[in-house]
Order: C-alpha cells, then structure tokens, then sequence
C-alpha cells in the first residue's frame, strides 16, 4: 500500500477498546495482533479511542502500522484525517426523536464528528449550553443541553434501548462537552 496513493482517503474512526480480559459483546474470542499488524490509533476519552480508516470505495479498511511512514507522526496522521474529515463530509444538525439534537453525516462519520473541535462550538451555541454526549453507534451522536435534566433521562433511556437489538454499538457512556473550557470530559453512563 503506497501512503500517497491513500492520504487523502484516510479519517478518523471511532471504536470501543476493551480491556484484557473484558466481555467483548457479541464476540466469542479474543484475537491477538502483531505490533506491525495492529490498528493505529489513539485514545480518546472512556473506552473510546481514535482509528484511521482508509476510503476504499465500497468499505473501509485500518491503517495498520505496518502502513506508516517512517516519518509521519500519529499526531500528523490525527491531523490530517481530521482535515479529511473536515474537507470531505457534511454534517447536518437535526433534532432527535426524543427531543434531542444530533449529527447526521451519511452513516459512516457520525461519530467522526468527535475529532472537529468547531462542529461542537458551533453545536454547543445552538443550544447556548455545555453539551451531554452520547455515542451509542458508529452511525449515531447526538446530545443535550446539561441543564436540561429531563432531556438528559430521555437521551440516557434512548441509549439503553438502542443497546437492547442496536447495530453498529459504542458506548453506553456519556461525554461533557464545555464550550468555555474547549474541553471533553467523561460525564457518566446511560443505565
């Protein structure tokens, strides 16, 4: 695989990393990869973590590091799916069934959405609030103002019902989002 040929066909792609020994759900085994055959990636915050995908057209494949130049950096590799990223999807805001709000990106960036710092300042003026986070799929991200309790029950019983026959599952944990700080921070689990 020649790096050039992929750079610009590369984005961030959020997935759960489990720790030793965890129940993985729907997994029978657990597979062991070499150093040079594992995913690079990085953590994010909780049991999320950072993964680069490559575009291949009708799928998606990891950037393995056996496919990293030597003299690109993870942090250069963030930095340019991230532009990717930016440059190449449309994220739509939309209100959710409940009374939430979400991103809508195509089905395979939602979660993506994660890595663009200006998509949640610009979400978290909408609502003209810090924002509660929720990845409960690849395909889903959606959220609430923090000082709207009630909204903050319906997002964590949506979350525990998509988990009950959902595809494409994250996480159950719940993300603050504080658009003065610029920061992320884990803020809890749906239960």
């Amino acid at each position: 695989m020649n790096f050039e040929d992929i750079k610009d066909k590369i984005y961030p792609w959020i997935k759960v990393v489990y720790e030793p020994g965890e129940d993985v759900p729907n997994s029978t085994k657990e597979i062991e990869l070499s150093a040079e055959d594992s995913p690079v990636n990085k953590a994010w915050l909780g049991n999320l973590a950072i993964f680069y995908a490559i575009d291949e057209g009708d799928n998606f494949s990891l950037v393995l590091n056996r496919n990293m130049p030597t003299d690109l950096t993870l942090d250069q590799l963030h930095d340019l799916a991230i532009s990717n990223l930016d440059r190449d999807v449309e994220f739509r805001f939309n209100e959710t069934v409940f009374g939430g709000y979400g991103l809508i990106a195509g089905g395979d960036h939602e979660a993506g959405s994660l890595c663009l710092d200006g998509i949640w300042h610009w979400c978290a003026d909408q609502l003209q609030d810090n924002l509660v986070v929720a990845v409960p799929a690849k395909d889903m991200i959606m959220m609430v103002p923090v000082s709207d309790n009630d909204k903050i029950s319906k997002l964590k019983k949506f979350v525990m019902e998509l988990f009950k026959d959902g595809e494409r599952l994250l996480t159950k944990q719940l993300y603050l989002f504080d658009r003065e700080k610029n920061t992320w921070t884990l803020w809890g689990q749906a239960e």
